[in-house]
């Protein structure tokens, strides 16, 4: 067995640990000592957001250095990381290096110049379909083969288990865009999604075209969407309807 057979003991130990943490500090501070027991030095926890579609917002916690965190938001970098989009079409864990950033070489040596030279990163869809990632770093030791299957188990457990807890602490980086419909609301948006017109939706809800309007409206305000077609896709992303 990879991980050994202390690794089954490890995983619920870790669970329970997190689990009892009553605030979001004490998560960070849990993933840290973690990240450092696995052998890296630093540890980014970010989350990139559904909507809107162009230009998701994407939000970066963690010990990387200052300097390369505010570097990589005013880069935009989040938009083009192959480490970071590597999640939007896989559950694995990628190990960096020249082949992954063959098209971000920028990206690859500037983080080398701030000592992220070795890394690793991990996906996790967030109950809300954001995507979430944990990535590991240090400056020397290249990541065998054999340790890549354990970092990975380990990320991997680490991850649901931070992002879990953060979700019920309310952290504002997984809260940020909860949005809350109601029944009716549901409904209406279920119908357009189907082709249906205010009028049509009206007839089949019995109720009139003006409350179909007002509820779309609001709809739209609480997605900040310009118009209906958009709140739809957003709903839909985020598996509302």
């Amino acid at each position: 067995m990879t991980n050994g057979p202390g690794w089954g003991v490890w995983s619920d130990d870790l669970h329970h640990e997190i689990l009892s943490q009553r605030e979001t500090g004490g998560v960070f501070e849990l993933l840290e000592r973690e990240v450092h027991r696995l052998g890296f030095e630093y540890y980014a926890c970010a989350i990139r957001h559904v909507i809107p579609f162009t230009r998701p917002p994407t939000e970066i916690l963690g010990s990387y250095p200052d300097d390369w965190v505010n570097h990589y938001r005013e880069q935009q970098y989040a938009a083009v990381d192959p480490a970071f989009l590597n999640g939007l079409h896989s559950r694995k864990m990628v190990v960096w290096g020249d082949k992954l950033f063959n098209t971000c070489r920028n990206l690859w040596g500037e983080a080398r110049e701030h000592r992220l030279r070795v890394g690793a990163t991990f996906p996790l869809r967030t109950s809300n379909h954001a995507l979430s990632v944990l990535s590991v770093a240090r400056a020397h030791d290249a990541i065998t083969v054999i340790e890549s299957d354990r970092i990975s188990s380990h990320l991997h457990c680490l991850i649901e288990g931070v992002i879990q807890r953060l979700h019920e602490l309310q952290h504002p980086m997984l809260t940020s865009q909860q949005i809350g419909i109601s029944q009716r609301e549901r409904e209406i948006l279920q119908w357009t999604a189907d082709g249906k017109s205010s009028g049509e939706i009206a007839l089949i809800l019995s109720i009139s075209i003006n409350t179909v309007n007002f509820h779309l409206k609001a709809i739209q305000k609480k997605f900040r969407a310009p118009n209906k077609t958009l709140a739809v896709a957003y709903a839909a992303v985020l598996g509302m309807i």
